[in-house]
């Protein structure tokens, strides 16, 4: 494979490596030094400094040979797995050639004769980025991480097992229609001729095993494990559960979420405090996979804007792939997840699209002895197979498809019903969407999909735009809580369709009406949905300019409430702190000391108020928490009440604000002291990490991004707290002469070595105004059907811009 400067490796990148920064370092220095005594000293002078040099590092090898053992066999693997520029690749099924070519940032443009030709192209260009990225994903979904990653995955594989993901991946895929098995066929093909051309990924030679072939009913699986991490909400399900046994349905209902309903304080509520809270009862700001979505019309209604901010757990390689492709008369940009040829967010010639998180409620405990007579309960034993252990025996129970948890609720057995084991979730015809022609055209395909259940906004050039609940729904009446009663119809879910106003507006939050049928739970508390409506209101002509600004908007106003209490505790104190407070410009800057100590106040406060309350809950279940992204509701219902009834016990003699002012000298005193404050960006530092560091540490420099200083929170706009942010932000218009622009925390690529590992990060992690890249220096491939003659050398080509 020939080389350039778009596949060639940086091996400089090795130095981050400890032993050989090390063991380098001293080798340079002892040559340097020799060489200068050379010149200067007298000769017996030189040969003393080699004999020093090689003494250090013949000791550092000694004292390190285990770890420097490892480090050789990592860059071994690094180097055979580099390749090179991949030159004319066969690739079963082609209709024609397809002509690739691989740019700068690491996006490989696509041109096929066909969709399905573009699908295979596609399939080989992340299977050569992302051939482990693609294994890990399955791998996990299947709960077979162990056998290559040892008794450290054992928890993983534990957990997903007893799922049945894999097996209901394969019924599902038997049952695709055939436009969805057609891709997915294709795109199999193209990452196997991936895997064939390039061999295995450089973390699979690593850890010494080859992955298997890719199927269509992997990509399922991939679909089933991310409806997994946007949907199995057993936690607070058996929450809901424990909270109605406890207490009277009143004070249930005000701690639990409910659609559009504010919480009113229950008589009598104070009579139920325990004698002291519970300290790690309350779960507050769990990172629950959500999303930004927002289109706003252009002036001439004829030019809408999109935007989109994806926000999942952080990694490396990035959980999304960015995909250009072009076949006659069409052309598709837009972030795919690895191992799924979906275009989540994106755009073709005439629609823009994107995604958040429905919250959907598509999970039920049922009493196992209940959950289906005709099924029946079944035990087995899984084995597990464990890299360097024996295996691991796993019992599990099922009722038909649903796993049977092996943590009982209230003393009770439950089966888990959850949609994403009907095999109409995963029908993949959201896929079509990539070749609408309009809203209307979309809106019709998605009230035929089912699927898993998204939010979906569309906006097309003709300035139409459309916010539609998709997936496949139970049917929950809104005015009663209970078992589903099949599902909802597509023309039953709800939509909002060219609203007066010219935006749209999706942040996880109950933007479409459940008058109806109830379709979500526990939705986002609406800070961000609120925040963006107000800027898009405010905005006269947004630009793209002005939507990637709105995507690193920080305003932090749920803290608002807890800052005018702080500041109301400490009046008259006259304090650095209660300054500090006051001033507080309302947003989670990096920079800003006052937002660190609100955040940490918040957490307080709720353990020791909302923590009084849900003790009993831990007498009904040993391991309750409370879970709710709706926890500020009551919380602050009962702060602003300022009952003394209400008070956790210990406290009445201060009263409120003397429990308040308490509270924030824990919180300074727990931060390091009113002198010694830090930034909220020292303390929220953000990073990413590759999951061989966790079997390797101290690869960690090498293998992943180095953590550093970001602004935002979990509820401003712009989302990025450790371990969690916006995986993809994508800023979109319809039509011809429309454009698209992502940014990733990532990069690409896969492979450490390759410029395009981490090279888009430093703009992602950026809140400044950016230039467009000027893309040049591409590399030209072609990927050919089988025995077709073999085409020229590929060669570098200037790079072309939208």
């Amino acid at each position: 494979m020939t080389p350039c400067p778009v596949h060639r490796l940086r091996y400089r990148r090795l130095w981050r490596l400890p032993s050989v920064r090390t063991i380098g370092t001293t080798a340079l220095v002892t040559v340097a030094a020799v060489a200068l005594g050379a010149v200067v000293a007298p000769l017996w002078a030189p040969l003393v400094v080699l004999a020093v040099g090689a003494a250090v590092i013949i000791a550092e090898v000694r004292r390190h040979r285990a770890r420097i053992a490892i480090e050789l066999r990592l860059v071994r693997a690094l180097v055979r797995s580099g390749g090179g520029c991949p030159g004319d690749v066969e690739v079963p099924g082609l209709g024609a050639e397809v002509r690739m070519e691989a740019m700068p940032n690491g996006v490989t443009r696509i041109e096929g004769a066909s969709f399905l030709d573009a699908v295979r192209a596609l399939g080989f260009a992340m299977g050569s980025d992302r051939a482990f990225h693609l294994d890990l994903l399955r791998r996990t979904a299947k709960g077979r991480l162990s056998e290559v990653w040892g008794r450290t995955a054992l928890p993983v594989d534990e957990r997903y097992r007893p799922l049945g993901l894999a097996r209901a991946a394969e019924a599902a895929t038997a049952s695709l229609e055939a436009p969805e098995r057609d891709v997915l066929t294709a795109f199999a093909a193209g990452v196997n001729a991936s895997m064939r051309h390039h061999g295995s990924p450089f973390e699979a030679r690593f850890l010494s095993y080859r992955p298997e072939p890719w199927t269509a009913a992997d990509s399922v699986l991939i679909a089933l494990f991310l409806f997994h991490s946007l949907s199995w909400n057993e936690q607070p399900k058996r929450a809901d559960a424990v909270i109605r046994r406890v207490f009277p349905d009143d004070v249930a209902d005000f701690f639990l979420p409910g659609a559009g309903r504010e919480p009113s304080i229950p008589e009598g509520l104070g009579r139920l405090r325990a004698p002291e809270p519970v300290p790690d009862v309350v779960a507050l700001d769990g990172a629950v996979p959500g999303s930004n979505c927002w289109v706003r019309g252009g002036p001439d209604a004829r030019h809408p804007l999109l935007a989109c901010d994806l926000h999942l757990p952080l990694t490396m390689p990035n959980l999304l792939y960015e995909v250009d492709l072009r076949w006659p008369g069409q052309r598709v940009r837009g972030l795919a997840a690895p191992g799924l040829p979906v275009v989540l967010t994106g755009r073709n010639e005439h629609v823009a699209w994107g995604v958040t998180n429905l919250s959907a409620d598509v999970l039920d405990l049922v009493p196992a002895a209940d959950a289906d007579g005709s099924a029946g309960t079944t035990t087995g034993t899984e084995r597990i197979r464990v890299r360097g252990r024996a295996d691991a025996q796993l019992d599990v129970t099922r009722v038909g498809t649903m796993p049977v948890s092996r943590n009982p609720l209230l003393g009770e057995k439950i089966a888990i019903r959850w949609t994403g084991h009907d095999l109409r979730s995963c029908d993949l015809k959201f896929q079509r969407l990539a070749q609408a022609s309009s809203v209307a055209e979309s809106i019709e395909l998605l009230e035929q999909a089912q699927g898993i259940a998204l939010n979906v906004l569309v906006a097309d050039d003709s300035g139409r735009m459309a916010h539609l609940a998709t997936g496949l729904l139970p049917r929950r009446p809104a005015d009663r809580r209970g078992a589903a009663d099949g599902y909802l119809t597509g023309a039953q879910r709800p939509r909002l369709v060219d609203p007066p106003s010219g935006i749209l507006v999706s942040a996880n939050d109950a933007a479409l009406t459940e008058r109806t049928f109830q379709i979500g739970y526990d939705l986002d508390p609406g800070h961000r949905a609120r925040r963006l409506r107000r800027l898009l209101a405010e905005a006269a002509d947004p630009d793209p300019a002005a939507m990637r600004a709105m995507q690193h908007d920080t305003a932090a106003e749920l803290y608002l409430p807890y800052r005018d209490l702080a500041v109301s505790a400490l009046a008259g104190r006259g304090d650095r702190v209660a300054d500090l407070l006051a001033s507080w410009d309302g947003r989670a800057d990096a920079a800003s000391q006052a937002f660190g100590v609100l955040v940490r106040l918040r957490e307080i406060i709720a353990q020791q108020v909302l923590g009084a309350y849900l003790a009993v809950c831990r007498e009904h279940d040993p391991d309750f928490r409370y879970p709710f992204r709706a926890a500020d509701g009551p919380l602050l219902a009962i702060l602003q009440a300022e009952d003394p009834s209400l008070l956790p016990p210990g406290e009445e003699a201060g009263g409120w604000a003397g429990f308040v002012a308490r509270c924030v000298d824990r919180a300074v005193a727990e931060l390091g002291g009113a002198a010694g404050l830090p930034t909220w960006g020292e303390l929220n530092s953000v990073g990413l990490d590759h999951p061989l560091a966790g079997l390797a540490p101290w690869a960690g420099p090498l293998l992943g991004v180095a953590a550093r200083p970001q602004s935002g929170a979990l509820h401003s706009v712009r989302t990025c707290v450790p371990g969690f942010a916006a995986v993809g932000r994508a800023v979109l218009s319809p039509g011809a002469g429309g454009f698209a622009e992502f940014e990733l925390p990532g990069g690409q690529s896969g492979h450490p070595l390759r410029a395009q590992f981490d090279d888009r990060h430093r703009e992602w992690s950026s809140t400044g105004s950016r230039a467009a890249p000027a893309m040049r220096g591409g590399c030209a491939f072609v990927l050919r059907p089988a025995g077709s003659p073999s085409s020229a050398e590929p060669v570098d080509v200037g790079g072309r811009d939208e």
